[in-house]
């Protein structure tokens, strides 16, 4: 009787552990999603309005130390050679950082 009682406690404990867990991650998947999407936009916005060119994202990527930034990469529409990699402070109201090219941009 007590191995069942602890077995069920164990299987209780587990999937309480589980559910806080999960729960955790799914939070932290929003906040991510949340980042990445206004960090696209001001990514767009900013080759709009400062370079005038229209551009396709296709990556981002969080660096491995907190820098509190995202890389966003992407190119320019119907020309896919010329690509660029844009750096969004997410934690300063999604300032544009530093914008890295291999094509030339207006000053």
């Amino acid at each position: 009787m007590r191995i069942k009682i602890r077995k069920f406690t164990f299987f209780v404990f587990f999937i309480f552990v589980s559910t806080i867990i999960g729960g955790c991650n799914m939070q932290e998947n929003n906040k991510e999603k949340q980042i990445v999407d206004k960090a696209t936009e001001k990514t767009i916005n900013y080759f709009k309005e400062k370079q005038n060119l229209d551009v396709t994202i296709t990556d981002y990527r969080f660096p491995s130390n907190d820098l509190e930034s995202v890389f966003i990469t992407g190119h320019i529409k119907n020309d896919e050679s010329k690509e660029f990699t844009a750096t969004i402070d997410y934690n300063n109201n999604y300032n544009v950082g530093s914008v890295s090219t291999n094509f030339s941009l207006k000053k």
